[in-house]
């Protein structure tokens, strides 16, 4: 049985580069994205620099056309965040608590942040991410940036921190989970893997550099989301990170990639 109402695929800006945040709201009314993820640090929008006028006036902007800001991306590490009581830990509280703020200023619900490298067993032990959820109401989410985060070890641990840490979610990349495919000797575990983390997933990218669409990443990705599962509360947004980052080639690659992932994982439930 296939599910009555499409799956919403909302729009990643990374995927645009040079544009306004207004001129990119128009683009997704008339492209019909139903939200947009915003790149928020010092390479995208600079939201922790920008004042309240201008946050309200682009929230706004949002409600008039009815296109939510609904996660706001950092530039931070969760690396930056395992060294409590230092200044780095202090530097990187604070520029988590400015972006926030403007991502609460935005109506943003996440905001999240890179695991570049799997954390060790002292860096696990030694992690306190602040909890934004009482003075902002917003979940933090991880994205798994390294193959090493798709170990059997290293899930467990991400899903024993994340079982004591409510306030934190998973961003699951698809890319990712390619090159982790890619470089692991056992690439027929990963499928479990990434299913083991779907309850504490909260939003998945379908991403891509340039290569076809699907990559293995992303078949594995759609098999563990898809299926018409209630239960399953992550929210779908695409990523393009080619070399041509016009308005033009990243939605021609959008529309394609939203076609694959409903006919994928709408047709099978």
């Amino acid at each position: 049985m296939t599910s009555s109402t499409p799956t919403a695929v909302g729009l990643y800006s990374i995927g645009i580069r040079s544009i306004d945040l207004e001129d990119l709201l128009a683009l997704a009314v008339a492209h019909e994205v139903p939200f947009l993820h915003l790149r928020g640090g010092p390479r995208g929008f600079d939201l922790g620099r920008q004042d309240t006028a201008t946050l309200t006036r682009w929230a706004r902007c949002c409600l008039q056309v009815n296109v939510p800001i609904t996660v706001v991306t950092a530039d931070l590490d969760l690396a930056d965040f395992t060294r409590p009581g230092t200044q780095a830990y202090q530097q990187a509280s604070t520029e988590l608590d400015l972006l926030g703020h403007a991502a609460a200023v935005l109506g943003a619900p996440a905001i999240r942040l890179l695991a570049r490298r799997a954390l060790d067993q002292r860096q696990w032990i030694d992690l306190t991410v602040p909890d934004l959820t009482a003075r902002y109401g917003l979940t933090t989410l991880i994205e798994l940036h390294d193959p090493k985060w798709f170990t059997a070890q290293a899930v467990a641990s991400m899903a024993a921190h994340l079982g004591r840490a409510p306030w934190l979610g998973l961003l699951m990349d698809t890319a990712q989970v390619h090159e982790a495919w890619r470089c692991s000797d056992r690439p027929d575990a990963l499928a479990a893997r990434v299913s083991a983390l779907v309850p504490h997933t909260r939003a998945v990218h379908i991403s891509e550099s340039g290569d076809d669409v699907p990559s293995a990443g992303l078949r594995i990705v759609a098999q563990a989301f898809g299926h018409g599962n209630d239960d399953n509360r992550a929210e779908i947004a695409y990523e393009w990170t080619g070399a041509d980052r016009s308005p033009q080639s990243c939605l021609a690659r959008y529309r394609r990639a939203v076609a694959w992932w409903r006919s994928r994982v709408e047709a099978n439930p």
